[in-house]
């Protein structure tokens, strides 16, 4: 019989800058996890950009375009206006992928640019970096930090559950 040591992924406490800038605050936050797969293969789910059926809770995703510039209207329950992500960057010989977020923010945060790499470890493990960049509005550098943080935790998240299944 054999047997497969399973390895669990690995969460790390997120980085996060604040600078300031006019009247408001530029904040930075990245959360980093460890996840027990190769790096091409997270890198394949994250850089699809137009499918994004693995994270859970949206009506329905809808895509122009392709390749830079593309964008993604995601619809969730209710009347809300959908949100709309703008694919910016999309580097796959370093696994780096930038996107806005130009209608429908779900954050009090404008100038809003994320990022998500993805870096081997080794040959069976990669670490994912997620974070952003923007300015807060209406609430405190460390709310809007906190909120950030909590969406790229809950990504990685349904990331590593939609690995682990593949």
């Amino acid at each position: 019989m054999i047997s497969r040591r399973r390895r669990r992924a690995r969460v790390s406490i997120p980085r996060i800058s604040t600078t300031l800038q006019g009247e408001s605050t530029v904040i930075d936050v990245t959360v980093q996890r460890e996840l027990p797969v190769p790096a091409d293969k997270a890198w394949a789910l994250i850089s699809d950009f137009g499918d994004i059926s693995w994270a859970p809770g949206m009506d329905k995703v809808e895509v122009t375009g392709e390749g830079p510039g593309m964008i993604r209207a995601i619809h969730m329950p209710g009347d809300t206006p959908p949100i709309e992500e703008r694919l910016e960057s999309l580097d796959h010989d370093n696994r780096v992928m930038e996107y806005t977020i130009p209608k429908g923010m779900p954050m009090p945060l404008t100038g809003y640019r994320a990022t998500a790499k993805v870096v081997p470890l080794d040959d069976d493990s990669c670490r994912v970096d997620w974070g952003c960049r923007a300015q807060e509005v209406g609430v405190s550098p460390q709310e809007a930090e906190a909120m950030a943080a909590g969406v790229y935790n809950q990504l990685l998240d349904w990331i590593a559950e939609e690995l682990d299944r593949r």
